[in-house]
């Protein structure tokens, strides 16, 4: 795998599963390296994202049907080895999560990509991130990018203390986990009053905001309304709806 310009949307490819490891209950590493030579990545952007689907089987090529299909960080990418690692939240029952459950070296996978995803500018004065675990590894490929001396002060909403994770960053990141203790995700307000209450960072402050649609557009309305953030430094990603299929529970 070699850096380089980011290839069009277009862009596809075949994925090799090469390991398979639990980071949390809910969330499995799957390690993979590409099979065509090169997979062209953008090196100034630390959040680039992948289509994946598993490989359609004869009777869907045969019938026509679209392999289901979802986008993934791009947790960690060795150029020597030519390895990604891709973090999946095992959430829901879709047909990507139980192939996730169950993939193990050897198998495949199709992906589409990659493409650069929006991310905090890492020369502002401070990054206000905030997230459940869908947005959690894109979180921390963000931290591991970010230079000594940057603030980040970071909220993650969890199912539990076993859904924490370490986050290795050379920034000043200061990191507050909230537990919804067998809350349903996107129902606690927890993200948005947390948000809320931060000491909020003077000077030019980014801000990143990722997970169910709805808290997304809240805590956005929060940062431009209540704390002045212009819109170029605003970045909010709703990953997920409450009430649809394959929503986190």
């Amino acid at each position: 795998m070699t850096a380089g310009s980011v290839p069009a949307r277009g862009s596809s490819g075949r994925l090799r599963v090469t390991g398979v490891a639990p980071l949390t209950p809910a969330m499995l590493r799957l390690t993979v390296e590409v099979e065509e030579p090169h997979l062209p990545l953008d090196p100034t952007c630390p959040n680039q994202v992948l289509r994946l689907s598993p490989p359609a089987d004869d009777a869907g090529v045969l019938s026509g049907a679209r392999p289901a299909s979802r986008t993934y960080t791009i947790r960690r990418a060795d150029p020597a080895t030519g390895r990604l690692d891709l973090d999946v939240v095992l959430h829901g029952d879709g047909l990507f999560v139980r192939w996730a459950r169950t993939a193990a070296p050897g198998d495949t996978l199709d992906f589409t990509g990659p493409r650069p995803h929006a991310v905090p500018s890492l020369t502002a004065d401070a990054v206000v991130m905030a997230t459940d675990e869908t947005g959690l590894p894109a979180l921390a490929a963000v931290a591991a990018a970010a230079p000594a001396g940057l603030a980040i002060h970071a909220v993650v909403e969890v199912a539990d203390a076993a859904e924490e994770q370490p986050l290795p960053s050379a920034a000043d990141l200061r990191v507050t986990w909230l537990h919804r203790d067998g809350a349903a995700a996107g129902t606690t307000g927890a993200l948005e009053r947390a948000v809320r209450s931060l000491p909020w960072p003077s000077g030019a402050v980014d801000v990143w905001v990722a997970g169910e649609a709805g808290e997304v557009r809240v805590i956005r309305r929060f940062a431009a309304t209540d704390r002045g953030v212009e819109r170029h430094r605003l970045h909010a990603f709703g990953y997920w709806r409450l009430g649809r299929a394959g929503s986190p529970t």
